[in-house]
């Protein structure tokens, strides 16, 4: 699955505040599990108290989804 191709322009943004680089190229399962723990992390890394975790999962659910449609 390449990434690129795949999610919005929204979601590539989301991806890169991640810390994420994507590039051009189809991902295997195992690269696409990397990115989604990568994610998970990043989430995790902030707040619960001021519901920013919540914030964070909502707005990166489609990307999760799209990342395990594979």
């Amino acid at each position: 699955m390449n990434l690129l191709n795949e999610c919005t322009e929204k979601e590539i943004k989301l991806i890169k505040q991640a810390g994420i680089n994507i590039e051009d190229k189809d991902y295997n399962e195992q690269e696409l599990r990397l990115c989604e723990s990568q994610i998970v992390d990043y989430i995790m890394s902030h707040s619960s108290k001021n519901k920013e975790m919540d914030k964070l999962r909502n707005q990166y659910n489609s990307i999760f989804r799209t990342i395990n449609l594979n």
